[in-house]
Order: structure tokens, then C-alpha cells, then sequence
């Protein structure tokens, strides 16, 4: 674009920059003053800036077994240690086994936290090993009230009878339906968390040599109103009946007003599998209580899941109970999960 000048302005300002020129020079002259005598300066600061920066300081590793549990310890050492997660997130923890190098991060660890409850399948051997060596490994399991299933039942609320053999006589439900250890699925409960707190605060304290009081208190405020929150969240559901991939909500059921009715393999672990007995009973279930969700998780079997789905019209609705995912924060994990709930079930 061609931008438009005045002339006639533009020789009025030049006429204007000459006489002002011509006063100065009149002003030199008229000084008296040597034109070559130097003129002051401000001392210049010869002492050069340091730019040499401070070296990092090399924080002790804590290292958390997986990314949930990892959020939780990290807002509490936040400053004074570094959080080092042993399980990638979005990997199913039943299943995972470690390399050497993970147990050499482990075994170098200035604390170890676990979860204790035959979660960490892979990892519960070197963990035990670690802990009976006196090793700085604290296992949440044992610090928490842990939720067990009553002897004689299954997830799904009924007595095992006759009714759980198979017509060769053989047992529906075989080893691999263990729930000795109780729940391990901790930490969908903030009071939960909330009840581990003291004693993770003080043997990481002891652990890292530093006073862990200010972020305690914090961080248990922090987990008090984030269960108020989910709390209010689930308060908008009239009748939370759960049908999950396996049973991991128990915790999360249990405080928030909720009952799991029926799971697609009835189990802590997502390594054990459902018979074809317990299926059955199941989709009986289902239509019993006319549910309308299946939840399910990582480690979930999709193929059995979908199957359900087309014979008893549930909706199939993905939890993120195991995985941080985008989460920020533990308290952005939990908010997910409850909303997740929530929506699906209003």
C-alpha cells in the first residue's frame, strides 16, 4: 500500500530543525568551556556478573510402584525428593513384570512405596525380599483398613453352593480366584489415603531426614476436601448398582454410598478369568436388577465384555481407575472416576 506524505508539512519541519540546530551551536560557543575537555562519566562497575549457575541439587529418588499412588507420594515429598514410578502408566499392574534395571532403581531407593496387597504381582518377591532385608519399604496394605470379602462368598454376593459346579462335578471357581490379600485397589478412596497418611509421613520423614509436618497438613486437607467433593458428586446418583470388569470399586462403593453387584471376572485380579457358570450367572444378574452400565477397566477381556453387552443391552461405559491418563493431580484422577460414575448412571 503507498502511503500519502504533505510536503508542505514536512518544509515546515525541517525549517523548524535547523533553527534549533544554530541555537545550539550559539550555546557552545558562547560557554567559554574547552570543547576537549572530557566529560565525566559514571564509573563503570568493572566486577562482571556471575552467570555461573547454581548447581542442581541432587534430590533422593523415591520410588513409587505405580502412577496413582506415585501422585499421592509426590505431593507430599514435592521439594525434597524426586518421585521415580516403577510401572508406566496405562500398563496393567497385575501383569506387569520388572526388568533389572527396575530392580536395581528399586534396591537404590532412599524409600520404596507399595501397595502391598498382591497388586504388584511381578514385583511382590523382590519388594518382600527388600522389606525382610530391613529396607526402607513401606507397604500401604498395612496401614489401611483393608476391605476383604467375607469367607464363603463370591463378588457377586452368593454363597458358593452346589450350584457353582460345573456338570463334571469340578469347581467353577478355581485358584486363581484369591482374595486372601483383601482389596488392593487402595487408593480409589481418599479416606483412605487419609488413613495411610501418618505413618507414610513419618517413616518418610525418618527416611529422607527432613520435617514432612507442613506438607502433611496440607496434603490431608487437600484429601478432606476432595472427599467432600466426591461425596456431593455421588450424592446426585439415587441408586449406584456397579457392574465392573473385575472387582475394584469396593473401596470407592463402600464410602460413597454404592454396591457392586456383579463383576465380568469375580476377582481382585485382572489375571484371573471367569468361568462360564459365573458369566451366566451374571447376565442373570443384570437383567435382575436391570442394569444399564457395564464398567469397565484396564485389563478388562473386551471380546467377553462386548459379548455381554449384546445379550443383555448394557451400555459399555471405560473407567480410568488404573491410569492417570491426562490427570494432573490425585485429586483430578478421583474427580474423574466419581464423574465417570455419575454421568453414566443418572
Amino acid at each position: 500500500m503507498t502511503k500519502n506524505f504533505n510536503a508542505s508539512s514536512l518544509r515546515r519541519r525541517g525549517i523548524a530543525s535547523l533553527a534549533v540546530l544554530s541555537l545550539a551551536a550559539l550555546g557552545l560557543s558562547c560557554s567559554g568551556e574547552d570543547e576537549s575537555q572530557p566529560v565525566d562519566e559514571p564509573t563503570a562497575d568493572t566486577t562482571a556478573p556471575d552467570t555461573t549457575d547454581a548447581p542442581a541439587v541432587d534430590l533422593p529418588d523415591v520410588v513409587v510402584t505405580y502412577s496413582v499412588l506415585a501422585a499421592v507420594v509426590s505431593e507430599l515429598v514435592d521439594g525434597v525428593a524426586d518421585v521415580v514410578t516403577i510401572i508406566p502408566d496405562g500398563q496393567d499392574p497385575h501383569e506387569f513384570e520388572p526388568s533389572a534395571k527396575d530392580l536395581e532403581t528399586i534396591n537404590n531407593a532412599a524409600f520404596v512405596v507399595a501397595n502391598g496387597l498382591n497388586f504388584e504381582e511381578g514385583l511382590e518377591a523382590s519388594l518382600e525380599k527388600l522389606h525382610d532385608a530391613n529396607g526402607p519399604v513401606f507397604f500401604v496394605g498395612e496401614h489401611i483398613t483393608v476391605r476383604e470379602v467375607e469367607e464363603g462368598e463370591d463378588d457377586h454376593g452368593h454363597s458358593h453352593g452346589d450350584d457353582d459346579k460345573s456338570e463334571d462335578g469340578d469347581d467353577d471357581h478355581g485358584d486363581d480366584h484369591d482374595h486372601s490379600a483383601g482389596d488392593p485397589h487402595l487408593w480409589l478412596s481418599p479416606a483412605v489415603m487419609l488413613e495411610m497418611m501418618p505413618e507414610l509421613s513419618g517413616e518418610l520423614s525418618a527416611a529422607l531426614g527432613v520435617d514432612l509436618t507442613a506438607a502433611t497438613e496440607r496434603v490431608t486437607a487437600d484429601l478432606t476436601a476432595l472427599d467432600t467433593e466426591l461425596q456431593s458428586i455421588m450424592s446426585a446418583v439415587a441408586d449406584c448398582e456397579l457392574v465392573t470388569g473385575h472387582d475394584e470399586l469396593g473401596y470407592f462403593a463402600d464410602r460413597y454410598g454404592c454396591e457392586t453387584i456383579g463383576t465380568v471376572i469375580p476377582s481382585f485380579s485382572t489375571t484371573a478369568e471367569a468361568s462360564g457358570g459365573e458369566l451366566a450367572e451374571l447376565k442373570a444378574i443384570i437383567a435382575e436388577h436391570r442394569a444399564k452400565v457395564l464398567f469397565t477397566s484396564l485389563g478388562t477381556p473386551q471380546a467377553v465384555a462386548e459379548q455381554i453387552t449384546k445379550e443383555t443391552g448394557v451400555k459399555l461405559v471405560e473407567l480410568s481407575t488404573h491410569v492417570m491418563g491426562s490427570a494432573t493431580s490425585y485429586a483430578d484422577f478421583m474427580r474423574l472416576v466419581a464423574n465417570q460414575i455419575a454421568d453414566a448412571l443418572k
